[in-house]
């Protein structure tokens, strides 16, 4: 077979994978963020690949250029969500934030802004047309891909989901190699118009088909849904445990958490409650996670102590207490830290919350759900 033949049966093997992935992510959790995340992201990148028959036309045979025509706008924008929609979906998967940063999303539309319409209104003429439409497009693609990267191993050992844990690797791998690299190199440090480009994009090319071939053998293997994490964030008050099942560990863990109240204690970490527990950190995560209803060990810590703030706060014999003396009695380092746990949870600030617990109408606190 010929070179252009195996770069031809690349492409199209590698828009196969992804419509295939898109098509069954979606058809496991139809109504998941994650999964329609993770299907857009497919479909991004099989746009891309068609895309690419026209953008690197003068270095293919004739008969395997295509002329998207008016599509090429559309095309364009899709292939250069991808750093976005992997931001957006470290995100979702890997913090139990409920709030997406407003100003991410503001970078996110100006990148798509600069992508089209500004690629097609910008005359390449212009001194800084290459600036406006492609390093400035891709220093904010290799800042979405940063952050998450950083979403990816912030709370990775805090992780209380195994699986969960595993495709944490899997995400460095796509945010680093796929995206953080690729809009870097294709779009600023190789001139984009060279054969150079073109050979970078097919190795690109090779790299996506070799991750979508992985994700899809491991999804025939598994649940799409816990393969790729496709849960619901656990609920925020922990479910009613089930003693008969763990026994002993449960009872000393519900001790150390009741009782002992462990979590007041500044810089408390998982190993350090594992052996508090006598269990390795492992069985811990599993005990915290399926007995106790949390996905992550901080969102354990801060549901507690905000549970501590709120019943002190509203104690009218510390209604003068200051609220960064509240913060450190219940564990945290800092009142800034204490204060996105408390509004992470309740939405409001600490401050706002008191002084509707001792307003006129107390019904306006809301209790910690």
């Amino acid at each position: 077979m010929s070179a252009p033949l195996i770069i031809l049966a690349l492409d199209v093997a590698t828009i196969v994978c992804a419509v295939l992935l898109a098509g069954r992510v979606l058809a496991s959790q139809p109504r998941a963020p994650s999964a329609q995340l993770v299907a857009a992201i497919a479909l991004a990148t099989a746009c891309g690949v068609l895309l690419g028959h026209q953008d690197y036309g003068p270095w293919m045979p004739s008969a395997f250029r295509i002329d998207v025509g008016v599509w090429a706008g559309a095309l364009n924008i899709a292939r250069n969500l991808t750093s976005g929609l992997l931001m957006l979906l470290c995100f979702t998967l890997f913090t139990d934030r409920r709030r997406f940063p407003r100003w991410l999303l503001a970078l996110f539309a100006v990148q798509l802004v600069l992508e089209e319409p500004g690629r097609a209104l910008i005359p390449a003429a212009w001194r800084y047309a290459r600036l406006t439409t492609q390093t400035a497009p891709a220093l904010l693609q290799a800042l979405f891909a940063g952050l998450a990267l950083y979403w990816t191993v912030a709370d990775w050992r805090a992780d209380l989901i195994e699986r969960r844990r595993r495709t944490r690797l899997l995400t460095l791998v796509v945010a680093g190699l796929l995206t953080l690299v690729s809009g870097l190199l294709t779009r600023v440090v190789i001139d984009p118009d060279s054969r150079a480009n073109y050979l970078a994009h097919l190795a690109l090319t090779a790299a996506d088909l070799v991750i979508f071939t992985f994700i899809l053998f491991q999804l025939t293997e598994v649940d799409v849904s816990r393969d790729l994490a496709f849960e619901p964030a656990a609920p925020a008050r922990p479910r009613p445990a089930a003693e008969a099942d763990a026994g002993a560990p449960l009872a000393r863990l519900t001790a150390l958490l009741g009782t002992e109240q462990v979590w007041q204690e500044e810089g408390l970490s998982l190993k350090t409650l594992a052996d508090r527990t006598g269990l390795p950190e492992y069985r811990l995560r599993k005990l915290i996670h399926e007995q106790l209803g949390y996905r992550n060990f901080n969102a354990l810590l801060h549901d507690h102590r905000v549970r501590e703030a709120c019943r002190q706060l509203r104690d009218p014999d510390l209604r003068r207490t200051p609220i960064l003396t509240i913060a450190l009695s219940v564990g945290y380092a800092s009142v800034n830290t204490f204060n996105r746990g408390f509004r992470e949870i309740m939405g409001v600030t600490p401050s706002a919350w008191r002084a509707a617990a001792h307003g006129a109408n107390a019904e306006a606190a809301p209790e910690p759900e």
